[in-house]
């Protein structure tokens, strides 16, 4: 874990400017799409904490899909990001599930 947090604070400017410009496209879309600017504010984060750890995971298992470094950095942002997006909508269906329970569960009944 000491590990993860030292790469990932010490990752370059490009892999920076990479992860910030792709973050900022998705939030954009994400915003009109959903129409939600608060889902949009939670979504950028895990997009962000997405593409740093499938960076991290591809330079630590040296997975490399071409020879050009700065390739492989948006290969490997893109695709944290859409696993950490679908990792999002999970979690959100899941907490819809449960707390259309909740509420079913608690609401008052009629005689």
């Amino acid at each position: 874990m000491l590990q993860f947090l030292n790469q990932t604070l010490q990752v370059d400017t490009y892999t920076l400017v990479v992860v910030a410009l792709l973050s900022g496209c998705s939030g954009i879309l994400t915003m009109q799409i959903l129409s939600r600017t608060m889902l949009a504010m939670v979504f950028v984060p895990g997009f962000n904490f997405g593409a740093l750890v499938a960076n991290y995971l591809f330079e630590q298992y040296a997975i490399y899909p071409t020879p050009d470094k700065e390739t492989n950095v948006v290969i490997a942002c893109t695709l944290g990001m859409i696993i950490a997006l679908l990792v999002l909508l999970v979690v959100i269906k899941v907490s819809t599930v449960v707390a259309g329970y909740r509420v079913a569960h608690h609401q008052f009944r009629r005689s």
